[in-house]
Order: structure tokens, then C-alpha cells, then sequence
């Protein structure tokens, strides 16, 4: 016969055999994620930026080049970035919007962002490149950091601006002595 203690440590043991396979459920979850994550990496050669005032002179002033298809990402009002790819290549992005501008758009856009009364956070112009060093389009952003690769010699893919990584930062940094008292040993 079984006794009220008996019929709890049965009770306790499925609410544990339960506990223990909803956290295998998770747990599995998210291995699968992360592991699906992983495999979505950038591909493709590695372009880069390089800043330049005479690209940000060219935004600033409205002008259009006539053989760059160009492009915006963030609120339309103010856009976060502004680029122009040459028509050669296929762009790929994420949240970027393809535009035909206009000279008026462009200077909407720098009466907007105001880019003469920024101190700290400045607009910067730069030439987008390729792995093999041609300049493939052109870049206004209040960001200089971005992930840039080339699945094939006539693709581009830009990913959205941001920050650089804190890592970026940190790099090499072991070993040094911020003091101003000389060398650590």
C-alpha cells in the first residue's frame, strides 16, 4: 500500500525527469542556433574603407556621380549611411534602400545632418574598395566601420554601419604602460 510520502517522491521525480528535459529542449535549442549562426559568416574577399575628404566634399556639395546606383540605410530623414556603387557590380545589404537621388534630396539630406556644426560625431567620407585595390563606389556615414566582402569580382556585399568593436580597441594593449611612469617588467 502506498503511503502519502511514497506517492510525493513519485510526483517529485517526474516534475524532475520533466525540469531536466525541458532544459535538454533549450539547451538543444540553442546549440542548434548558434551552430546555424555560425555557418552564415561574410564570404567572400575582404574590401575596406579608406576616409577621404574629397568623397565627403562630394556628398557635401550634392554632387551625383552618373555611374554609381546609390543607396541609404537608417530613418530617410537622416540617414545613418549613404553610398554609391559603381554600376559595374551587384550590391547585396541588408536594410540599405536603393535610390535614384536628386541634387535637392542630397542637400535636404545635408541640411538634415548638418555636418559643419558636428564636432563628435561628424559625417566621413571614404572610397569603398576592392580586395585588389579599385575603388568600386563611395561612402558618407556617421560611421567608419563596416564589413565589406566580395562573393565573386562582380558582387558587393556591404553590411550596415556601426561602431567598431570594443575588441578593436583593446588590441595590443597588453603590456603597455598608460601611467606615465615608464616601462612594467
Amino acid at each position: 500500500m502506498a503511503t502519502c510520502s511514497d506517492s510525493s517522491e513519485t510526483s517529485n521525480r517526474r516534475q524532475r525527469k520533466g525540469l531536466a528535459t525541458g532544459a535538454s529542449r533549450i539547451l538543444l535549442t540553442l546549440l542548434l542556433l548558434l551552430g546555424g549562426c555560425a555557418a552564415t559568416g561574410p564570404q567572400g574577399q575582404q574590401g575596406s574603407l579608406i576616409l577621404s575628404d574629397e568623397i565627403r566634399n562630394l556628398f557635401e556639395s550634392a554632387t551625383i556621380l552618373p555611374d554609381h546606383v546609390y543607396y541609404y540605410t537608417g530613418p530617410e530623414a537622416e540617414p545613418e549611411a549613404i553610398i554609391g556603387i559603381h554600376a559595374d557590380f551587384t550590391f547585396q545589404g541588408h536594410y540599405w534602400y536603393q535610390i535614384a537621388p536628386s541634387q535637392a534630396q542630397l542637400q535636404s539630406w545635408n541640411r538634415q545632418i548638418d555636418n559643419a556644426h558636428r564636432i563628435r560625431n561628424a559625417y566621413k567620407g571614404a572610397r569603398i574598395m576592392s580586395p585588389d585595390g579599385r575603388q568600386v563606389g563611395i561612402w558618407y556615414s556617421l560611421f567608419d566601420h563596416t564589413v565589406i566582402r566580395f562573393p565573386d569580382e562582380k558582387t558587393i556585399l556591404i553590411y550596415t554601419p556601426g561602431p567598431p568593436p570594443i575588441r578593436g580597441f583593446l588590441d595590443g594593449v597588453e603590456g603597455r604602460d598608460f601611467s606615465g611612469q615608464g616601462q612594467r617588467n
